[in-house]
């Protein structure tokens, strides 16, 4: 054969180093992102920005294509994943997402408390219905947190600190420290502190006041690590994290600027603590995790209600939640690399729901009765699952959960106490997948998936204000996707993913608010959500790379109205479409320290927010831009980072006050320009 001697002159790119496996802990068995047969993803949160770590979990939630959330502001917000959207309000429904800090369980009902990133390892996201591993509650996937674990070889000592400027608003400013202390050569602590204030940007023209949306967080953690002997280790860890909003977060599009108009403060307050123990083992070639949590989330809010056309007194209405939670589990698993994986364990829950209602009257009038519900549920679980790779290329893996709930109410209306009949439910949750290796470096799955909430009672309040009590019931999930993964080892390598997926939903539960702006919760209808996604990162060169993703996604859910006819609309909150590029460029520049710079552009599709069964709003559709630059030592880093650099004004959530929605064009706007200047010390 002859060779055309141009192309024998032309250089072969260099081969590029294969890339050390991912391992996903969320999977419970340890599965690398290759063998994991279905969606999920694992992101590194040791090299994010100082504004990525201090703007919490909705900061790098934001940039993953299959989540999405409302936007009340920090510890406000719903997470959803993968279109799997219930409602644009918070009430008693069961969270669509299960989220966890490590092995412990952080919500059940409550929000996204926004727990702060600081000394984080990473991110894991496992999508779709998880109700085999994770039981009820995870309808939309998990979202699983890594902290750093106390190093027993050194101590060390790191600081961050920075400083914000918004554009016609306040300064904000962050705070944290980090301590790592070895105690034996068996025993080590590591804790982090912080503390943060975000400067408001929305004014009230009523009150005469500027920047009212001023949110300040202050938190921590604190973990103990022994290694009890060669096979066995202890961790000890607990949590804890105050935020407090001073006013509300949107702004009345009607009015100049961005402002809104109320007589009194609408703060929202949130503290959380939790503490856990998890201890590891190896008996042979077996693994065993036996972890015990237990949680505190305490939730209040205020809004404004005043000049609802029936309820005109009224002046404001609270809002508390004081929610308890427990939580067990332990599992045995075994992947040893064999042919043959497998994982059985039993698990354990009780949540209590302590949620109340009070309004208060400016002229002194008698107010309509405070409503008090105390919804206690306790849920048991023996779960398992197996995976058996039948050649070197396919594997098939098949699961279940057989899972016990009990449910216990009792509520109170002004001085009436009464103590509601128990619920009892049995389900049985199923999963399996096929997996085939295309080639030592592309994987392609086929995975199908169950999901599903409880039931509960929600308050219904009459025409002049009184409640009263109704009923909703469980909603179902069940998901099928194909999928294609992994690393073209072209001239340009591109790690890539690939998804496409079907979900049918039964009896959506969703909160949503009757006419005087009290939130209930209904089941409005069946769902069928189509969706795709694509992720990618191509290495340009060998210090920039190009990341890239997007996805797709319909929706229609067929609502039943309270005179039993149908009609469909989509469902809130997901957009069809949205995408994401973001340029990453990484140098060493000498002397041992390089500089990185990343620039990222995305676009948020229009979404609707449902009011009520009837109506909805649209939201979303806007582009906005970041850019920042690290300059990085072995011992300290520097770095500017530029925010909405096109000064775009958006409207991420058309909600935020529930009495005067239908009165005014509400809005959550983005933060306006910002720049943040930032130091990391290693000590």
């Amino acid at each position: 054969m002859r060779t055309d001697p141009a192309q024998a002159a032309r250089p072969r790119p260099a081969q590029q180093p294969r890339p050390v496996p991912i391992v996903v802990n969320a999977t419970k068995l340890d599965y690398t992102l290759r063998d994991y047969s279905g969606s999920a993803q694992s992101v590194s949160l040791q090299d994010i920005t100082l504004g990525e770590a201090a703007g919490g979990l909705d900061q790098i939630l934001s940039q993953l294509p299959v989540t999405s959330s409302t936007a009340l502001g920090s510890g406000q917000n719903k997470i959803f994943v993968r279109g799997i959207a219930d409602s644009s309000f918070n009430g008693p429904t069961q969270s669509t997402i299960g989220l966890y800090l490590g092995e412990q369980r952080l919500t059940y009902s409550a929000s996204n408390p926004d727990l702060r990133l600081y000394d984080m390892e990473r991110l894991e996201l496992l999508e779709g219905p998880q109700g085999t591993l994770y039981g009820a509650g995870s309808i939309g996937g998990v979202i699983r947190l890594a902290p750093t674990a106390p190093s027993l070889d050194r101590s060390a000592v790191t600081f961050w600190v920075s400083g914000t400027a918004t554009s016609g608003g306040a300064p904000g400013y962050d705070f944290a420290a980090m301590a790592n202390l070895p105690i034996t050569e068996n025993e080590a602590l590591r804790g982090v502190f912080y503390r943060g204030q975000s400067g408001g940007y929305i004014d009230d023209s009523l009150r005469n006041l500027k920047n009212i949306n001023e949110t300040e967080v202050t938190g921590g953690r604190l973990a103990f690590r022994s290694e009890l002997s060669s096979n066995w280790s202890l961790n000890l860890s607990g949590f804890g994290q105050k935020t407090e909003a001073r006013d509300g977060q949107y702004i009345n599009a009607r009015l100049p600027g961005l402002s809104q108009r109320n007589s009194t403060a609408q703060p929202f307050g949130a503290e959380i603590w939790g503490v856990n123990a998890t201890l590891n083992g190896v008996i042979g070639s077996h693994q065993i995790v036996s972890s015990t949590g237990i949680l505190d989330h305490d939730l209040n809010t205020r809004f404004d209600s005043s000049g609802i056309p029936s309820m005109l007194p009224q002046q404001a209405y609270d809002e508390t939640r004081k929610i308890e939670m427990f939580s067990h589990e332990t599992r045995l698993s075994k992947n040893d690399g064999g042919p043959f994986s497998w994982l059985i364990g039993i698990s354990a829950l009780r949540h209590q729901d302590d949620y109340r209602q009070l309004i208060t009257n400016t002229n002194g009038d008698a107010p309509p009765p405070f409503a008090n519900i105390v919804y206690t549920i306790s849920e048991y679980a023996v779960f398992g699952e197996a995976n058996y790779a039948v050649s070197d290329r396919f594997s098939a893996a098949v699961g279940g959960r057989l899972l016990y709930s009990q449910g216990k109410t009792r509520r109170t209306f002004g001085a009436a106490n009464t103590v509601e009949p128990e619920t009892e439910s049995k389900r049985l949750l199923p999963t399996a997948a096929l997996s085939w290796r295309v080639s030592d470096d592309v994987t392609s799955y086929v995975r199908f998936q169950q999901g599903y909430r409880t039931n509960g009672i929600t308050v219904e309040r009459l025409v002049n204000g009184d409640p009263r009590i109704s009923r909703f019931d469980p909603d179902k999930v069940d998901s099928v996707e194909v999928g294609m993964k992994g690393m073209l080892n072209t001239d340009i390598p591109v790690n890539f993913s690939l998804a496409a997926s079907y979900m049918k939903w039964r009896d959506v539960q969703a909160d949503l608010i009757d006419p005087n702006g009290f939130t209930l919760t209904r089941n409005i209808g069946d769902a069928d959500i189509f969706g795709l996604t694509m992720q990618n990162v191509a290495q340009l060169t060998s210090d920039l790379n190009l990341s890239s993703s997007f996805f797709l996604n319909q929706s229609r859910v067929m609502r039943s109205t309270p005179r039993n006819s149908a009609f469909s609309t989509m469902l809130p909150n997901i957009a069809p479409y949205g995408a994401r590029l973001a340029l990453r460029y990484r140098h060493n520049i000498g002397d041992n320290s390089e500089l990185i710079a990343l620039a990222s552009l995305e676009y948020t599709g229009e979404s609707v927010l449902d009011i009520d069964a009837l109506r909805q709003v649209r939201q979303g559709n806007f582009a906005s831009s970041d850019i920042s630059l690290t300059w990085r030592k072995p011992l300290w880093e520097i770095g500017l980072e530029a925010n909405n650099i096109t000064d775009t004004r958006g409207n991420r959530f058309s909600f935020g006050n529930p009495f005067q929605i239908r009165q005014e064009d509400q809005q959550v706007p983005l933060r306006p320009f910002n720049v943040r200047l930032s130091a990391k010390i290693q000590l």
